[in-house]
């Protein structure tokens, strides 16, 4: 089963890779497609540092589970997404996810996001039902159409407190 939650569409809007005004019908990823590109202005600890991103757009069909093994390899970051049409199944899916690509590569709570691909604005978490594994991740509602600055924000913010993060293990 593949639905579509919109993790091709944010990797594509946070890596400037393609205009949201101008992106066509979102195709289903087949397996793995990596997007480089660089935040030239990240603060941390009061340092203006240019972070290069190597961000991993996977595919939420089971039938490439047998590549998971290899995006786990050296994984520092996740970022979990969701959106409202996946709701129904995304609950056992991101526990599942959570499982595999944060708690066995013993990433902490912080060092993963949840991105809550929003329709419209109105919409919020309440739909998901995320288990209590949950309670300590960042989760944020994104809506490309109405909010993707505010989605460039939120994301340099995961990525300063992701680097702040790694820097103390």
């Amino acid at each position: 089963m593949s639905l579509f939650s919109g993790k091709t569409c944010i990797a594509n809007y946070l890596s400037e890779s393609t205009n949201m005004d101008e992106a066509g019908v979102p195709r289903p990823t087949q397996g793995v497609r990596i997007v480089e590109f660089e935040l030239p202005h990240v603060n941390v600890n009061d340092k203006q540092l240019k972070v290069d991103i190597e961000m991993w757009d996977c595919s939420g069909d089971h039938k490439f589970e047998s590549c998971w093994p290899s995006l786990r390899l050296g994984v520092q970051g996740v970022i979990l997404v969701c959106s409202s049409n996946t709701a129904n199944v995304a609950a056992r899916e991101m526990e599942l996810l959570y499982n595999y690509f944060v708690s066995q590569a013993k990433l902490t709570p912080k060092q993963c996001v949840v991105f809550y691909n929003c329709e419209d604005d109105q919409e919020d978490f309440d739909s998901l039902s995320l288990s209590p594994t949950f309670s300590k991740v960042s989760q944020v509602a994104v809506n490309l159409k109405t909010g993707g600055n505010r989605l460039k924000i939120d994301f340099s913010n995961y990525v300063t407190s992701l680097i702040q993060t790694i820097n103390k293990v």
